[in-house]
């Protein structure tokens, strides 16, 4: 093994698999309706002096039916839904979720509906949190209610997580690097089962590419399709195990890659028809979803302490919704053509920098690379 990545860097402690889900405690539960209103507002109020600056254009909205998958809690999705609230133009606005009743995720839906009948927009605002479905109830109720507000057309944003981070059959493990209550330690990949790796491709994959063609069948049509991706799904070099590359993206090299895939496949092949489809490249994002792919939250650390050294300005989600906004606004009216738009142009060319620190970073306090001076 060649890659600093694909063996473990001495003297540091191992763990192995994946850092796991946790249960919210009952304060946190009580939590969660204040914070999603908080998170609401706090969203808005990033997003609305970059609007009333001109910087962003979401005049396209106006007359427009959006649909919004994984468009609940403190990522992008979310950040879409409360742009779109915000802006008010929309024909209608429909978010799909799949959240447990205790979670913050849950209780921003809720908050976005009451948002929507305090703001009388009425039958324009729906909230199912029966999640995506291709067939069955929840696809019907979907359709009934597209059609009720004569949504015939829709844009479609994809912003559902759900992939699980580890090793696909036959392959060597990969370390990476993270930070814990106890200091600098390192994952060691774990591999994958057949059922996981299939939810992993599914969810994100294949099922966000179909449901289009499932809405169409179904008499609603889809102007765009707008599914969210990251650059480490193109690094293909890391995922081969005779490259001196192999794992440099973490579970992006081993697992992760597999949904992106799909959706590159989908937007490669409808380049150049008629059908829209943008896979919007996004940086490091602070999500919820961040902390449970290994190293994910010191990987962001070290990413944005890197910008700062350069002088480069972090752009944090509410931002980045509406960078994912304009695109699909500019390729719905201005006849903007590229299928890959980049929102991450600002800070990718910093990621042979990160290597090179991530591959030496290290617990000694006397050393250039020790891991609190860079995260």
């Amino acid at each position: 093994m060649i890659s600093p990545f694909g063996q473990p860097f001495p003297g540091l402690r191992i763990k192995e698999g994946a850092p796991p889900l946790s249960r919210p405690t009952k304060e946190e539960i009580a939590a969660f309706p204040g914070e999603a209103q908080a998170l609401i507002e706090r969203t808005w109020a990033a997003q609305k002096p970059l609007l009333d600056a001109g910087q962003y254009d979401l005049r396209w909205l106006e007359g427009r039916h959006l649909l919004l998958a994984g468009a609940t809690g403190p990522g992008l999705g979310g950040a879409f839904a409360v742009a779109a609230l915000g802006v008010g133009k929309a024909a209608s606005v429909t978010i799909l979720g799949r959240d447990l009743s205790r979670s913050l995720n849950y209780e921003m839906g809720a908050a976005l509906q009451a948002r929507a009948e305090a703001a009388g927009l009425g039958e324009r605002f729906r909230w199912f949190n029966d999640g995506m479905a291709l067939e069955g109830a929840p696809l019907e109720k979907l359709v009934t209610s597209l059609k009720e507000v004569r949504a015939g057309q829709v844009v479609y944003f994809n912003t559902v997580a759900a992939a699980l981070s580890g090793l696909l059959p036959g392959m060597p493990p990969v370390f990476v690097k993270d930070v814990d209550a106890e200091g600098l330690f390192q994952w060691k990949l774990t591999p994958l089962d057949e059922k996981a790796i299939e939810i992993t491709k599914f969810v994100m994959g294949e099922m966000a590419v179909r449901f289009p063609s499932v809405l169409e069948a179904n008499g609603i049509g889809v102007e765009v399709s707008a599914f969210a991706d990251w650059r480490g799904s193109l690094d293909k070099a890391s995922r081969d195990p005779a490259q001196f590359e192999y794992g440099r993206h973490g579970a992006y090299s081993t697992s992760l890659f597999l949904p992106k895939e799909i959706l590159q496949a989908d937007t490669r092949a409808a380049y150049g028809t008629k059908r829209k489809v943008l896979d919007i490249f996004y940086p490091m994002m602070r999500t919820r979803a961040l902390p449970l792919i290994p190293g994910g939250l010191t990987v962001a650390n070290l990413n944005e302490r890197i910008m700062q050294c350069e002088g480069i300005r972090r752009l944090d989600v509410p931002e980045l919704a509406l960078m994912g906004l304009d695109f699909v606004g500019k390729a719905l009216t201005a006849g903007y053509d590229n299928p890959f738009p980049r929102a991450d142009r600002h800070d990718a060319h910093l990621d042979e920098w990160m290597f090179e620190i991530m591959a030496r970073l290290n617990d000694d306090e006397n050393s250039d690379f020790y891991f609190k001076r860079w995260v």
